[in-house]
Formats: C-alpha cells, structure tokens, sequence
C-alpha cells in the first residue's frame, strides 16, 4: 500500500509571503504552471483513490492532474485564526512570543486558530481513515499542504512535535512517498519537486545566500543489492543496471563544484561516470564508506537471522543499537562517523556544491541522525534507491534535509 501526498501549487497568498492557513486563495499563474509539469510527469500513472482538500488550492491543482478527487475537509491545512493573510514579518514582529512557543513545539494555538496537538490530531485521523479504505496493492494520492503533509511526515517518523523538524519546507507540487507495512507506515521520498528543476526553490535560495549544498548520492545497483546480500564494507562492482543508472544520473544531475567518493568500488563506478559528464575529478573520502557489518558482511537476511538470531533479537526486535555482525559498526557510529566526514568536508567547500557518493545504510544512518531519531526510527525511513539524491544544506549552526531520496533519472 503506497500513499502519495502533493502540496498544491504556489497560491497568491504564497506569491506574496503571506501566512496561509485556511484561507482560501486561489492558484497563481506559477502556481498553474507548476500542477502542468507535476500532470506531464505524472502522466500514466495509476492511482485507486485520489482525496483532495476542499481549499480551492488543492482542487485546482487535482483538477490541472486530471483526476476528479474526492472531497475532504480532514485534508486543510492548519487553522492560524489571526495570522491569516498576514505577512510573515508582521507575524514574527508583533507575535514574537507565540511564535517562539510554536517553534518550541509548545501546545499553543496559533493565530487562536489550532494547536499543532489538534492538527496532528485532525491529519493523523484523516490518514488512518484514508489506509482502512485501501487494499494492500492499492496506491492512493491525497492532494493537501505544506502543513500537512509536515504532520504526516512527524506523525510516520515518530518525530516531537515542532513546528520545524530537520526537514526544509515543501515545495510547491512537490511528491512526498508513505509505503504502508505490516509493521506501520514509513516514509519513502521527502519533498520531490524535480519536474521544476533537480533543485527546488527554497534550496537554491540558501545556497545563493551561502550555505553549503551537500548532495548524496547512492551507488548504483550491485549484485549484492539482487540477492539480498548485506554488502557493507565488501567490494562489489556495479551490474550492467547499476551502470546505466550511473549514466542516467550523470545526464539528469546540474554541474558540481567538487565531488568525492566511498573508497569501495560500487561507489567508485558510480562517481567516475558523474565526473565524466560533470568535468569534475573525484577524490576518495574513509569517512563516507558503508557501514560496517563485521561477521554479517556478504551474508543473506535469512542466514543472519538463523545464525546469528540471538543478536538479530536484540537489534531489531529489542531495538538495541549493538554493532552489527558483533564486530562491526552500529547505526550511531556510523552516523557519527559521516557526520564528521560531511562537516569537514563543508567547512572545506564552504558555500559551494559538494556531491558524495556513499551507501544506502551510511545514508541513513546520518539522515536518522539529524532527524534525532536514530536506530528507533530505523523502521520508519526508507533506505535510499541506487543512484537516488538526497540534498543537505549546510549552514554556520545546521543542517536541514532539503529533500530525501528523489530519483527522477529512473522514472
């Protein structure tokens, strides 16, 4: 069961830096523009069931798709009462300490509209109503907001309740991917908007303003990635897939300004074909290398979990963060490793567009990491999809997750 959720197009009210909560302002001429190229790119895709907010917003960007949605108040975005159509300086001006309150995630209304206790409320019920119509097969689209589809996002992450989380804003039209498990919900893409350009807005507007642009890259396929093998810091060359994935990456991806690798091969491979279009060399970085599965290395899901059960129950049952294969790293160290790696290597290229090639755990793990939910959410996030980009900016005091896991070049 797969939920696709889209945030309208730019409104008027998001034209001109208005608060927009419940009002209900129309679709800008960008706006039109934008829901265009999400319907040329979603064209041929097949949905079971498709939910709109009632927020003109919301239908029109549903009506520019082409799908005849169904209706639904559950969907709105958050009530901000006063700060309705009121611009975000006056807001953060004469409101300074109600502000402060929600950013502390304090149970506060805003505007004396909701509280974000009572939004989540409203969003998570609404998306529990929306998986009891669903089949197990069945794929659904819901066309909402920025606000909402952060709710859901805290709501399938486990994340506190803030107002801001280690995620950037969403981009207008922009895909954000929940598959449904038997376990429960997890997060597959964050804030896709790459049918208006590899990066969204708000993006390059912080990289224009100064902070470092981290782009991470996952390898393509390997042999290891078709059996199920844990590969970790074993050496393994790309499949004849896994090169073509590399090749469509290098056509789709904008130019860097230095790009560095993991030492192993699958990696390698993948940067070499990046650098080759990019006019860019690669250099080799430890830090960014896989993460270390000791005795489990190359081995099977099934066979770790015959042989080793023991040590299988304790981590991913028990949720302890024990070193894998007993002699190898766990989720924090090698988040702490590529935490290291990544802030040197933006202190180094300060301002500039660094991409890393790495792998799908060591990802993670770092992305986990600066989410502050770590090896218990480690069920609750996706691993990224070979050659699938994830952007990090990169400022004096943080780090903010501009996108995760989007892969346009293998759509």
């Amino acid at each position: 069961m797969e939920i696709t959720v889209v945030r309208h197009g730019q409104s008027e009210s998001n034209r001109s830096g208005l608060w927009q909560g419940q009002g209900d302002s129309p679709l800008s001429e960008e706006g039109r523009l934008q829901a265009g190229a999400l319907a040329y790119r979603l064209d041929g895709h097949h949905y079971d069931l498709i939910v709109a907010s009632d927020l003109q917003r919301a239908v029109h960007t549903a009506d520019t798709l082409e799908y005849e949605p169904e209706i639904d108040p559950a969907w709105r975005e958050l009530d901000i009462g006063t700060w309705e159509g009121r611009s975000q300086v006056d807001v953060a001006a004469e409101d300074a300490d109600l502000l402060a309150a929600v950013r502390r995630g304090e149970d506060v209304k805003l505007g004396g509209g909701e509280s974000l206790a009572e939004f989540d409320a409203r969003v998570g019920a609404a998306f529990e109503k929306l998986q009891a119509r669903l089949d197990p097969d069945d794929r659904a689209m819901v066309v909402a907001h920025g606000g909402v589809i952060a709710s859901l996002t805290r709501y399938v992450l486990g994340q506190a309740r803030t107002f801001w989380s280690g995620f950037g804003p969403l981009e207008n039209t922009s895909l954000t991917h929940f598959r449904i498990h038997e376990t429960g919900p997890m997060l597959i893409s964050y804030n896709d908007a790459t049918h208006l350009g590899p990066l969204n807005r708000w993006t390059q507007e912080r990289h224009d303003d100064g902070d470092t642009l981290l782009t991470l890259i996952r390898h393509g396929q390997t042999d290891a990635n078709i059996d199920d093998r844990w590969q970790g810091v074993t050496d393994g060359e790309l499949t004849i897939d896994g090169r073509a994935q590399a090749a469509a990456l290098a056509d789709w991806y904008p130019g860097l300004d230095s790009l560095y690798s993991s030492p192993l091969r699958r990696a390698q491979d993948t940067a070499a074909a990046l650098a080759e279009v990019l006019g860019v060399e690669v250099e080799n970085h430890e830090g960014v290398i896989e993460m270390h599965l000791g005795e489990w290395e190359d081995l099977t899901t099934p066979t770790i979990q015959s042989e080793w059960a023991q040590l299988w129950e304790q981590i991913y049952d028990r949720g302890k963060d024990l070193p894998r294969g007993t002699t190898g790293e766990s989720l924090t160290d090698t988040a702490a490793r590529m935490e290291a790696a990544l802030q040197e290597l933006a202190h180094r290229h300060a301002g500039a567009k660094v991409g890393v090639v790495s792998h799908g755990g060591a990802i993670r793990s770092y992305v986990l990491d600066l989410l502050d939910i770590g090896h218990a959410g480690r069920d609750r996030l996706a691993f990224v999809d070979n050659t699938a980009v994830t952007h990090i900016l990169i400022s004096e005091d943080s780090a903010t997750i501009a996108d995760y896991n989007v892969a346009p070049h293998l759509e």
